[in-house]
């Protein structure tokens, strides 16, 4: 399970959205600050994510 080992609720939230969207973690590194998330892939590429506490919901940052 990709959500085990997280250490904030925000973590949690943020490695359930990317299971539910198909992520597999294997090929991605996940680093957290405070409620976001950057995902990198193996090429370096990445993006980052949101958590909103108050909707409870992960959003990609333009």
């Amino acid at each position: 399970m990709v959500t085990k080992g997280a250490r904030t609720i925000a973590e949690y939230a943020i490695r359930s959205f990317l299971n539910r969207e198909g992520f597999v973690m294997e090929c991605f590194d996940l680093s957290m600050d405070g409620n976001e998330g950057t995902l990198t892939d193996k090429n370096e590429d990445s993006m980052v994510l949101v958590y909103n506490a108050e909707e409870r919901s992960v959003q990609v940052k333009e």
